[in-house]
């Protein structure tokens, strides 16, 4: 039974009517360039949430230069 349920929705998503549509070369230069905003947003998210997680698991350890001296707080 299952198989045979595959199998319709198989051939209700491959057999389409025939559509009489236009798409100018305007329409597709914006699709174009919403996939390639998309790809761009994902390699960010991405990145900035890689560093988050990076910088959660190492943890530095502050070197002198991070610390103030008791010398320049005094001038």
């Amino acid at each position: 039974m299952n198989n045979l349920t595959l199998l319709i929705a198989i051939l209700f998503l491959t057999a389409s009517p025939s559509v009489f549509a236009y798409l100018d070369p305007g329409s597709g230069s914006a699709i174009m360039s919403a996939v390639v905003g998309a790809f761009v947003a994902m390699s960010l998210v991405i990145k900035t949430y890689f560093y988050k997680i990076k910088s959660f698991f190492i943890k530095t350890k502050p070197t002198e230069t991070d610390t103030p001296n008791d010398q320049d707080l005094s001038s």
